[in-house]
């Protein structure tokens, strides 16, 4: 009995966390040289097999925009795996999982962190849609990711499990063009709207074929990422395609209004705006895509 009581007042407490102590597995780093913390992890990842596909270096293209002051910045994409292709298509929502993201950053006082999403709000969501053994799979890989930042962190940070959130954590569109026609016309209308494509990744090249679109417009990144920097995990948006058997192409990406409903006391009036208008300007690009069949 009073093993169920402890349970039930640690999952009460979970809930009444603050959001991003929850959402997010924020590691202050020993390493006090930045450019040596961004080797150290990415050669960590490289040995549990998590490999690291992408370095975005996001403080230097905001610093070459004239924001010399912008704090050191990047972000590694890694865990990449023949697997990840199949989970994509059964819950396309853990595109924002996988590739797993960390952010690597220079914190207000100074210190380094690393940053990577708590993988239960999304797999608890959409564990419907994966096989037992998947969704082992993906705990795995982030607790391996978990673990070797923890074996550089000044203290251990633990995965919480949280309840499923009642609303959707993705926003998707079907599209009724062939996969090639989307893939093209979403590019030019992202960019259109100043969310820039800074890569289109490939995850899945046999049908149904599944692809992420890395996008960002790095005025809306300077101002989020200075206020809370968690929010890189996430950054750039991912836009992600797949195709479906009657030959129509999903776009989806993640649910923006969401986030701003929870992380609201975290944003001042200016933020949470931005946040609005990166979501807008996504919507306008997708629109002009459905628009064209």
């Amino acid at each position: 009995m009073s093993w169920l009581l402890l349970l039930l007042v640690w999952i009460g407490l979970s809930f009444s966390l603050d959001p991003v102590k929850v959402m997010y597995l924020d590691h202050r780093l020993r390493e006090k040289d930045f450019e040596k913390a961004v080797k150290l992890v990415k050669n960590r990842m490289e040995e549990e097999g998590l490999k690291v596909a992408r370095v975005l270096k996001v403080s230097d293209a905001i610093r070459s925009r004239g924001v010399k002051d912008f704090p050191h910045y990047y972000i590694l994409f890694g865990c990449t795996s023949p697997q990840v292709s199949d989970l994509l298509v059964k819950a396309p929502a853990l595109s924002n999982l996988l590739p797993c993201s960390v952010a690597l950053y220079q914190g207000q006082s100074g210190a380094l962190h690393a940053t990577i999403l708590n993988p239960y709000p999304f797999l608890i969501k959409y564990a419907d849609r994966l096989s037992k053994e998947e969704r082992a799979w993906v705990l795995s890989t982030y607790s391996k990711l978990n673990g070797l930042l923890n074996s550089l962190s000044v203290r251990p940070v633990r995965m919480t499990k949280i309840k499923p959130l009642k609303e959707d954590l993705v926003k998707e569109t079907v599209v009724n063009l062939g996969y090639d026609d989307v893939k093209m016309l979403l590019k030019s209308s992202l960019d259109g709207v100043n969310m820039n494509v800074l890569d289109v990744m490939d995850m899945r090249e046999k049908t149904p074929r599944f692809s992420i679109f890395l996008t960002c417009n790095l005025s809306y990144g300077e101002v989020i990422l200075k206020r809370v920097p968690q929010f890189g995990t996430l950054a750039p948006c991912r836009v992600y395609t797949y195709e479906k058997d009657n030959g129509s192409t999903v776009i989806g990406y993640v649910n923006i209004p969401l986030l701003i409903k929870i992380y609201r006391k975290h944003l001042m009036e200016d933020q949470a705006k931005i946040f609005e208008k990166a979501d807008e300007d996504i919507e306008k690009a997708i629109r002009e895509v459905a628009g064209s069949n």
